[in-house]
């Protein structure tokens, strides 16, 4: 009994060991700026990877493809920032990673990216965060595809600006925290995928909307605020046992399916799909 206390016990010591070793070292805060001129280039592909911090992405109207102002513990973390031009289509990846596999650290939340991206070519923005907060502000942005994951904090999303492209697909994953979408109307998609997490979410469609959408929202713990505009006919299509999680306002049911009241003359549809979770949906009008 006495040596199987102690196997249980050992790696629980090796980690609060680690822990006590990390928060040893130092921190050492470092700037790094980067701007890549445009040139032939007529679109932008922009991965991003951001483990921990603050990240705000926005569009500049200058002549720079890109431009990337990073503050990071150099302690404990290394930026990777490549760009390519394959074509015609300039390529963007940022990374920034944990130089340590073991312990956590409060003080990490000081890492912050603040990247500005063309709004003159189309762009196709891959984010995916880890611990921290994300804004994104859209507005005047050419957007063509977007996918934002986050994994532990809040996000932000704003367009208050009709969107000059087509966006073919929209992606946005929820993990731990609350997600906050003003103005998805105006990002001009053809389809918009949630997938709910810990956290709640509201999702506002306002904006000029120019094409039918298909929308699928899976709902994860917490629940899922709508808000569409009044001329936006909504179809909704829900899973049976998940229909007493619906909360619809000016709604009526055909068949198997909810009608928005406006449906039938609205110039403008939308078929939204709910998938099951913890908790609910709720659609309201702007």
């Amino acid at each position: 009994m006495k040596k199987l206390l102690w196997l249980l016990c050992m790696p629980m010591a090796f980690v609060i060991s680690g822990c006590d070793l990390e928060e040893r070292i130092p921190v050492e805060m470092v700037s790094l700026n980067q701007k890549q001129p445009l040139g032939t280039e007529k679109s932008l592909n922009a991965d991003i990877r951001f483990d921990i911090g603050s990240l705000e992405v926005t569009g500049q109207k200058d002549s720079n493809l890109y431009s990337m102002d990073l503050e990071y513990d150099k302690a404990s973390y290394q930026p990777s920032v490549h760009f390519e031009a394959l074509g015609e289509e300039g390529r963007f990846t940022f990374k920034l990673e944990s130089t340590h596999k073991v312990g956590i650290r409060s003080e990490r939340h000081n890492n912050r990216l603040r990247l500005s991206l063309a709004d003159s070519v189309p762009l196709k923005l891959s984010i995916n965060t880890g611990v921290g907060d994300a804004r994104l502000s859209l507005s005047g942005m050419k957007v063509s595809r977007l996918e934002l994951e986050s994994g532990v904090g809040g996000s932000k999303i704003s367009d208050y600006e009709p969107n000059p492209v087509s966006c073919d697909f929209i992606r946005i994953k929820n993990g731990v925290g609350s997600i906050e979408a003003v103005g998805l109307g105006n990002l001009n998609f053809k389809e918009l995928q949630f997938e709910g997490g810990v956290g709640g979410a509201n999702l506002d469609f306002s904006g000029q909307w120019k094409q039918d959408a298909d929308i699928r929202i899976q709902v994860g713990v917490g629940g899922v605020n709508v808000r569409m505009p009044q001329d936006v006919g909504v179809r909704v299509e829900a899973e049976r046992h998940f229909l007493s999680g619906l909360h619809l306002d000016g709604f009526n049911k055909r068949d198997a399916y909810y009608y928005s009241d406006n449906y039938d003359k609205a110039k403008t549809r939308v078929t939204l799909r709910v998938a099951t979770g913890v908790g609910g949906l709720k659609i309201s009008w702007l």
